[in-house]
């Protein structure tokens, strides 16, 4: 019976050997999340198997046939220059790479750097959505010609409030600061008054600047702020004040022409006539810090860039230990060892500030608003961190570069300027991680508009989803992988108790 099945008993002696090498070359070629192994992790795979299987130990002769053979030459190191042609399949190969990276990243360029343009295209077209309200508490005829006048202008988007909603000013500051407008125009009661009583008695100590104040707030948006709506605002007061001072004080003169004591009051107080009526401004909250500017945008790109280059590590370790941990361990892991790098990097990252005096001490006290605005780098850096290892997982650490740059242009497109003078598709922005991080160092350090629960909130709801988006993924992946091992490993048994 043995003489007759002499193919049997081969397939039994060499059995054994074989399943061994497949269950270890698996778990190499198919490391639990679907990655490739490492190189040392293939040298180690390759020592083993050489100096365990005899004669397979040549297996580099048989890959690699030498000078002679049947296969082709063995390639020598450090001897050909790129176009030798013993270089030709490594050419076609880089040629290959370089020429689908070069594709790929003109795709990805069209598809995102156009809509950063987008957002700064026609902001000068979009100034008439910035609001200015008009509060007259003259009710005379400065009162009436400023407000007439101002209503006409269309660069900004100018609009009349009663008096009876903001009694006093401080209710018009808290509204600025608050944001129910980005400035306030207000003609102080009896300004006409004033003006006709300082002319009359040659009033000496009369300030044509206390007749109108303007409040607005630097802080809530310099760029929109200093580009648009301060000299849109001061350009609109200066024509209309300066043809109201002309006509007023040629009315005035006219009128008393023959009156000798009307003219020598005028010459006590000349105010009263060459600049009769002019403006203050009243910046709330002001810029007074420009080294927050590498905090407020640049910052938030470079908090991207670390995390990921977190990701990264993360993925060169997660390469080397998947295969060896349960799924449950490992999903543990994927999300847990991420968030705790960035904890440590966000707080170095805040201490940053403190060399170059950095103020945060607008809203709260100095070390209260360092460690809120530490809290909150943090809870930006994992938003945008945990993102890139979602990605990393679908795409491979191969392509996942050509994915951060339309998740750093989603995000500085809506931070660089209000979404008032950008179309209407930004102001998706206000749900960006960017942008609510943003708004937070900005209440910290210039006591804006507190908005600080809300914009830790949404955060939370990034890393949330973050979480639910790498497990489900990972766990797909990995029990694709699972199920691959254990169909491999199935089939070796059968072939070993094949009688």
């Amino acid at each position: 019976m043995s003489s007759s099945r002499p193919p049997t008993v081969h397939t039994i002696s060499q059995t054994p050997t074989m399943t061994s090498e497949t269950t270890n070359l698996h778990t190499l070629e198919t490391n639990g999340d679907g990655s490739s192994p490492q190189p040392h992790e293939r040298k180690q795979f390759n020592e083993k198997t050489n100096g365990s299987n005899g004669d397979n130990g040549n297996a580099a002769s048989l890959t690699k046939p030498q000078d002679g053979g049947a296969g082709k030459p063995k390639l020598e190191k450090f001897k050909y220059s790129f176009f030798s042609p013993e270089m030709a399949m490594f050419r076609g190969i880089a040629l290959k790479i370089l020429m689908g990276t070069l594709v790929i990243t003109i795709v990805v360029m069209w598809l995102t750097l156009p809509f950063y343009w987008g957002s700064l295209w026609k902001s000068n077209k979009y100034t008439d959505k910035l609001t200015v309200r008009i509060i007259d508490r003259d009710g005379g005829e400065i009162g009436q010609t400023v407000t007439q006048a101002l209503l006409s202008e269309k660069n900004l988007r100018y609009f009349i409030t009663s008096p009876s909603e903001f009694p006093d000013v401080a209710l018009v500051e808290h509204d600025i600061v608050q944001e129910g407008a980005w400035a306030s125009i207000v003609i102080n009661p009896g300004a006409s008054n004033a003006l006709a009583q300082a002319r009359s008695a040659g009033d000496s100590t009369y300030n044509s600047s206390s007749a109108i104040d303007v409040f607005y707030a630097q802080a809530r948006q310099e760029t929109a702020v200093n580009s648009y709506l301060l000299p849109y605002m001061q350009q609109a007061l200066s024509a209309i004040l300066g043809q109201y001072n002309a006509r007023s004080a040629a009315q005035y003169l006219q009128a008393n022409a023959g009156n000798a004591t009307a003219i020598n009051a005028l010459a006590s107080a000349p105010s009263t006539i060459s600049n009769s009526v002019w403006f203050t401004l009243n910046n709330l909250r002001p810029y007074n810090q420009p080294v927050a500017q590498a905090i407020t945008l640049v910052g938030l790109i470079y908090m991207l860039i670390f995390s990921f280059i977190i990701t990264m590590a993360n993925n060169s370790v997660r390469e080397i230990i998947a295969p060896y941990m349960t799924t449950k361990a490992y999903l543990t892991y994927r999300i847990v060892a991420p968030i705790t790098l960035y904890l440590f990097i966000a707080f170095f990252f805040a201490m940053v500030n403190l060399p170059f005096k950095v103020h945060f001490g607008a809203y709260y006290t100095h070390a209260g608003g360092f460690f809120l605005w530490a809290f909150s780098l943090f809870l930006g850096m994992t938003s945008v961190g945990l993102a890139t290892e979602f990605m990393i997982t679908i795409l491979g650490p191969r392509f996942v570069a050509f994915f951060l740059l339309p998740l750093i242009i989603s995000n500085v497109s809506v931070v660089s300027l209000p979404h008032e003078l950008q179309p209407w598709i930004y102001k998706y922005g206000v749900a960006m991680p960017f942008y609510n991080a943003s708004r937070v160092v900005r209440t910290i350090i210039f006591n804006t508009r507190n908005e600080i629960a809300q914009n830790l909130g949404i955060l939370l709801a990034w890393i949330v989803l973050s979480i639910i988006t790498i497990t489900t993924a990972t766990w797909l992946i990995r029990r694709k992988a699972i199920n691959q091992h254990n169909k491999e490993v199935g089939e070796n048994e059968m072939d070993v108790q094949q009688p």
